[in-house]
């Protein structure tokens, strides 16, 4: 094993390091364990995702966790810079809970975080003396109390994901207003807080909403997002009320995803002229796929209806759809009487056909905006 190349590890590991759309963390501990040349590897992979559950302060799994990211020592910093997303339960500390002064400990190990997903309990506030501590972290970087020489690294969170909290909670603001630099931003939850008086600074590149909020709430978290948002996922389709935002934004979206495809998504598509991806994740056996962008590139049907036609809607929009390059299914739909059809006609267009076997809206992407020319 000490004479294999380190790229050739390095390849081996990045093959096995996702089954399903989830990290295989059975597999990368077993491969840390191997010998020295695969340590660092295998770890760098393990500590790419953390999630830190709830009920965890001062057990096992928080105590590992801190040792192994200790920024005072050199393997420590090496660790913890390796997290990309970090998921945590924050909660307040009346039992084993993390609560907002850990969160502050742990995001000091984690310099180059690019998302952070907050699971968080009841109506949250972020304390004060936490909010001092976190402004600091992202202005200056952690500061070693033992090693002055050890360069601080400001902490730039890229995207944030609110997979639950109350209502009310205005944390999701408190974040927000740490880190302009947010451009992705995904919301598991329903959003009621009435938004603050300061004005949003941070241009966001991706929304994604899971339950829509308020006009005067999304207004107001796209207030400085006209000339960059480029994808938005909507788990509930907008209403009538969001049109005017719509009208404002849709020209210049080049992906949108939609959980169902019914009239009132005919509507929003027309909103969105100029898409280049497409998902929808229920098709309709009522409504065909009339109407749809010229520009597409790429069209995902997620979930298609068990009746034999729905294949076909997916079928005639591929033989009207000039620009088209890729189609995704899952996997039911190779069981469809008319696959083998899709399959030729995809062929005959050089249009590439995947099936994709990952369910949608449960696995999170890892956000990066693409290159535009």
């Amino acid at each position: 094993m000490e004479s294999l190349p380190t790229e050739l590890i390095d390849d081996i590991l990045e093959h096995v390091y996702y089954d399903k759309g989830r990290p295989q963390w059975k597999t990368l501990r077993a491969c840390a364990s191997i010998s020295r040349a695969w340590r660092e590897p295998a770890q760098r992979l393990l500590f790419r995702r953390v999630v830190l559950g709830s009920g965890i302060h001062g057990r096992p799994a928080h105590i590992s966790f801190r040792e192994a990211t200790d920024p005072e020592t050199e393997h420590g910093r090496i660790l913890g810079q390796h997290v990309r997303v970090l998921e945590v339960y924050v909660g307040e500390k009346s039992g084993a809970d993390l609560d907002d002064a850990d969160l502050v400990d742990i995001l000091a190990r984690t310099p180059r975080l690019h998302e952070l997903a907050l699971h968080v309990a009841a109506v949250y506030k972020i304390s004060l003396q936490a909010m001092d501590e976190l402004t600091r972290l992202a202005t200056s970087g952690y500061t070693s109390t033992l090693n002055p020489s050890i360069t601080p690294i400001p902490l730039r969170v890229r995207s944030l994901a609110m997979l639950s909290c109350g209502v009310q909670s205005p944390i999701l603001y408190q974040l927000l207003q740490l880190w302009p630099c947010v451009e992705f931003l995904y919301l598991g939850v329903e959003i009621a807080a009435p938004p603050p008086k300061w004005t949003p600074t941070f241009r966001l590149y991706q929304l994604t909403l899971m339950r829509m909020p308020r006009v005067a709430i999304l207004s107001w978290l796209l207030s400085a997002s006209k000339e960059s948002l480029r994808i938005a996922s909507f788990r509930d389709a907008p209403g009538h009320e969001v049109d005017p935002l719509l009208e404002e934004f849709g020209p210049r979206l080049r992906s949108l995803r939609l959980m169902n495809y019914n009239l009132r998504a005919t509507a929003i598509l027309k909103l969105c002229p100029n898409l280049e991806e497409l998902v929808i994740v229920q098709l309709s056996t009522l409504f065909k796929l009339d109407n749809l962008p010229r520009g597409l590139e790429h069209l995902s049907c997620r979930n298609l209806p068990a009746e034999d036609q729905s294949l076909g809607l997916v079928i005639q929009a591929v033989g009207e759809l000039s620009r088209l390059r890729v189609v995704t299914c899952d996997g039911g739909a190779v069981q469809d009487e008319r696959f083998g059809e899709l399959e030729e006609l995809c062929g005959s267009k050089k249009v590439e056909l995947c099936v994709d076997q990952v369910p949608f809206w449960v696995v999170r992407e890892f956000n990066v905006p693409a290159t535009e020319d």
